[in-house]
């Protein structure tokens, strides 16, 4: 899943920036502010996806643990870690 979520925020990432960059071609902007926009472009899709990526790997571990907490069966006592 984490690989998953890597390979999305990377196609997202160069799809934002060539998006930025087209825009920026259409506008007749000059090369430079055509670079920064598509790199801040990138740069944000980059910061959400970790975001969202730190966001489901702690939803997947809390599952995890929770469900490794409600089996039946196991009488042990087990210590929280």
């Amino acid at each position: 899943m984490r690989r998953l979520l890597i390979r999305l925020t990377a196609i997202a990432a160069l799809l934002a920036a060539f998006v930025a960059g087209f825009i920026g071609v259409l506008t007749h902007s000059t090369w430079s502010i055509i670079f920064l926009r598509s790199a801040l472009a990138m740069a944000i899709v980059i910061l959400v996806g970790s975001g969202v990526g730190l966001v489901l790997m702690r939803t997947a571990l809390r599952r995890y643990y929770e469900q490794r907490r409600s089996t039946p069966g196991d009488r042990r006592v087990r210590a929280d870690r």
